[in-house]
């Protein structure tokens, strides 16, 4: 099964896909904050590792990562999943190519800002 080109579809429950959304959610908006009051000199790394320890990032991101990995699995089979998962880039290894193609829309969306 060639997974990049399925169609298939996968089916999460309502109630673990708000569970997903609302930790994204959180992640997202607190590290805006903790950059913010970083970019502001009211922040700093012991910031961010105090927001992951005292959040329980690491447990969060786990759950939701499970949810999603469990629905696809349904799909494409545990074994497929077990490969896509091996495949992903983790720190410190370099940023995935989808980093550098974010990292310059974000740029060219700022530039456009600028005038």
């Amino acid at each position: 099964m060639d997974v990049n080109r399925d169609e298939s579809t996968v089916t999460v429950p309502l109630d673990r896909a708000i569970e997903v959304a609302r930790f994204l959610e959180c992640l997202t908006r607190s590290i805006d904050r903790i950059g913010s009051r970083m970019a502001g000199g009211h922040a700093d790394a012991e910031t961010v590792d105090r927001f992951i320890d005292e959040w329980l990032i690491g447990p969060q991101a786990s759950r939701a990562r499970r949810v999603l990995w469990d629905a696809i699995s349904q799909v494409i089979g545990e074994e497929a999943v077990e490969g896509i998962a091996e495949a992903v880039p983790r720190f410190p290894d370099a940023p995935p190519d989808e980093v550098g193609r974010l990292r310059q829309e974000l740029s060219a969306g700022q530039k456009a800002l600028d005038g």
